[in-house]
């Protein structure tokens, strides 16, 4: 029997159009079969001999049997039926087959019609695809913060792609975008971004013509440890947040200057480095609305998370089959999401 090594080195051997060919060939052939999903199903497995009841968390549960191959359960407590993908972003798919192609046209950055067409699924069922897998990731936003914390807002304009009802003039250009159209009218979106040194970044949006103190709270509540540093610009805003909670040291410089003059070490790098970054990533889907813009920020976040990973796809699936509130969190989402007629 042949070691991978010895496939290895036979591979090498052949052309580089061959090994391309053989690549794209044994992609689809995995993508059709779902192995990869089939395989993160049995780490999650590993991990957890029985899955607690999403319906009651209850751990009094015992399997029974499967169907469809994948494991059933019953609930001692509430005595009701759940199957493994219950509450997952995967619970109720037909055709998982096409999930492992879907992330990989996600991780390409590809829209959704874009999607659609590529694996010949409906616009609306990318569209759903897309917010069941974006609503498990909220689980990986950070629950605290602490040591030297960077902290900028990043102003988008407030965008109402998809909405019937515009109390507006619909905008036919990103031009056409006006930051005052009169007091009280919001246009903005600020994109609260926190760095932590070691890379873990917290991102929230709130719409909002001018970040606020109460504004500030409301992002930041439980999320900054004790002696926590905060640094950030001269906004006042934050000058005034860090003044009613003494449990936290706050530094600020002139947004101008990037890096404090005095001090190399306080400095807004970090979170300037992470805006453009953000740009960049929410570019190719032409405008998001911004009712949808957290899920899109968690997303960038998350892939941000495992950008150092081989297998991205892979940690894609455990994420989505860990979390049990997802197809819930998904279900008020949809409550509020346009409905797509193609």
């Amino acid at each position: 029997m042949r070691t991978s090594q010895d496939i290895k080195e036979l591979f090498n051997t052949l052309p580089i159009g061959v090994q391309n060919e053989l690549l794209g060939d044994l992609l689809i052939e995995q993508e059709l079969k779902g192995k990869v999903l089939e395989e993160a199903s049995q780490i999650v497995v590993k991990k957890r001999t029985k899955k607690p009841c999403p319906h009651c968390s209850s751990t009094k549960v015992y399997k029974r049997g499967k169907q469809r191959g994948v494991q059933m359960y019953k609930c001692n407590d509430c005595n009701k039926w759940y199957s493994e993908t219950t509450g997952t972003p995967l619970y109720d798919i037909k055709i998982k087959h096409k999930w492992q192609a879907y992330l990989n046209c996600m991780e390409q950055g590809m829209p959704i019609k874009k999607i659609a067409k590529e694996l010949n699924i409906s616009i609306q069922t990318s569209f759903d695809w897309r917010h069941k897998i974006l609503s498990s990731l909220s689980q990986f936003t950070p629950t605290e913060l602490s040591g030297q914390v960077e902290c900028d807002e990043l102003e988008l304009a407030l965008s109402n792609k998809g909405s019937k009802s515009l109390e507006r003039k619909p905008r036919k250009r990103g031009t056409d975008f006006k930051r005052n159209q009169g007091k009280g009218v919001v246009t903005t979106v600020q994109v609260v971004t926190a760095i932590q040194r070691n890379g873990e970044k917290y991102l929230k949006a709130v719409q909002t013509k001018r970040l606020s103190k109460k504004d500030l709270e409301k992002v930041f509540e439980g999320k900054l440890a004790d002696k926590t540093t905060l640094i950030t610009d001269k906004h006042p805003s934050y000058k005034a947040f860090a003044k009613d909670n003494p449990t936290i040291k706050h530094k600020s410089l002139l947004a101008k200057d990037h890096v404090d003059k005095k001090d190399k070490t306080v400095h807004l790098q970090s979170v300037n480095n992470t805006h453009q970054q953000i740009r960049r990533f929410l570019k190719p889907f032409n405008g998001v609305s911004s009712k949808y813009l957290q899920n899109y920020l968690n997303w960038y976040a998350y892939v941000d998370k495992i950008r150092n990973s081989k297998t991205t796809i892979r940690q894609w699936f455990i994420a989505m089959l860990l979390i049990d509130q997802a197809y819930n969190l998904f279900e008020l989402f949809k409550q509020n999401a346009v409905l797509i007629r193609t």
